[in-house]
């Protein structure tokens, strides 16, 4: 007698289509900028949310501020990778392709803005720094506190 012979499962998956978007701090929150590939995990939804009012009515005002900048910053970065990967399988798409366009500009502007207020956040902020400032003779990365010392990161 021989064994059954067992075929191999053939997986269709619909093609994604552009459609609603959530805004850049809730699509953070939420783990995706496409309303339609909101599938959420049920037991998650119970959870209670944490409460920081007291810890933030705590912090230094420059902190608040750092974190603040940061945030949008995680923000349109998060964007930007869902785009990415929507463009993989979409490389046509007029809309994905002008949203990509302008969070790009608007990413490197928030970038930009913080390190010039803040303290650089890429070596491509220090050759900005460097640019600007030939004359500067130190490493610039020690200009913004360290995360130890509670500074957003």
């Amino acid at each position: 007698m021989m064994a059954e012979e067992k075929k191999l499962a053939i997986a269709s998956v619909p093609m994604q289509k552009w459609g609603s978007l959530y805004d850049q701090d809730e699509a953070l929150r939420i783990g995706t900028i496409f309303k339609d590939l909101n599938m959420p995990f049920f037991a998650a939804e119970g959870a209670a949310p944490v409460d920081h009012s007291i810890e933030d009515a705590l912090k230094d005002p420059d902190q608040k501020n750092r974190e603040s900048r940061m945030k949008e910053i995680q923000e349109v970065s998060f964007v930007l990778d869902d785009l990415r990967l929507y463009l993989d399988t979409h490389p046509e798409d007029k809309e994905g392709l002008n949203m990509l366009k302008s969070m790009l500009i608007q990413r490197k502007k928030q970038i930009a803005e913080f390190a010039a207020e803040c303290y650089p956040l890429t070596p491509d902020c220090m050759a900005d720094i460097y640019e600007k400032e030939p004359d500067i003779s130190g490493f610039c990365w020690q200009e913004g506190p360290a995360p130890w010392e509670g500074a957003c990161v």
